[in-house]
């Protein structure tokens, strides 16, 4: 699934991303909530994770506005620092689908997120590992090229599997800066640039094994696959 993380503590980010990772998940996360609700007007994730305390507003309000004034309709996990029961009401009246309390238990997490999911419709047995020869299967950091492991560094890990799962989409710079790097990173879009060219030749998308990695003049980038529709644009 694609998910939507808000939580303004960046190990706690870190933490949530690498636990989803392995279970076939691309999360994406947030330290604010306008950061979010920016993006959610742009993409549509299928599954929120919220935390309580942010710097710019109060979860539960958060949850309330993307429930009544956004209509979001998704499922949302709610997170927080206490177990009370008071906090797990009023987090499940107010909108939440599931609620957790810290510290988080990567097993549990997974199970619940999934669990989320099936509930929502969406079956993990259909998240795509495999685009042709090209093989991510084996979990964060083992990409496979004809079955030969590629070693890739973990921004050029999470760009190919955005590419790879995202075939025929056009893909802006700025998409690619909010999900690799994270919304407020401050580099410049030549390392973007950069990072994509690594990719592009590591794994070899220039048309030889089907997939090509095309850059799209002042706009971004497409995985364009053979058979495969185009779409405009992220």
């Amino acid at each position: 699934m694609y998910i939507g993380i808000l939580e303004d503590d960046s190990d706690q980010q870190a933490f949530i991303v690498q636990c989803l990772k392995p279970a076939g998940h691309v999360a994406v996360a947030f330290e604010r909530a306008s950061e979010l609700r920016r993006v959610m007007t742009q993409k549509a994730f299928e599954l929120l994770i919220l935390d309580w305390r942010l710097p710019d507003a109060c979860g539960m309000d958060v949850m309330t506005q993307l429930r009544r004034h956004d209509g979001w309709r998704g499922p949302i996990l709610f997170i927080t620092a206490s177990d009370d029961e008071e906090a797990t009401v009023q987090a499940l009246e107010r909108g939440a689908d599931d609620f957790l309390a810290k510290p988080l238990r990567p097993r549990e997490l997974v199970a619940r997120v999934n669990a989320l999911g099936r509930r929502a419709g969406h079956s993990l047995e259909h998240v795509p590992e495999r685009l042709g020869v090209h093989d991510w299967s084996g979990g964060p950091g083992d990409f496979r090229l004809e079955g030969r492991v590629i070693t890739l560094t973990e921004r050029e890990y999470r760009l190919a599997v955005l590419f790879m799962t995202h075939p025929g989409e056009l893909l802006s710079r700025a998409h690619l800066l909010e999900v690799v790097w994270g919304i407020s990173a401050q580099i410049s879009t030549r390392t973007v640039d950069t990072h994509v060219s690594r990719v592009r030749r590591k794994l070899e998308l220039d048309g030889r094994h089907g997939p090509r990695l095309r850059s799209i003049y002042q706009y971004g980038y497409r995985l364009e696959v053979p058979g495969q529709a185009t779409v405009d644009a992220t």
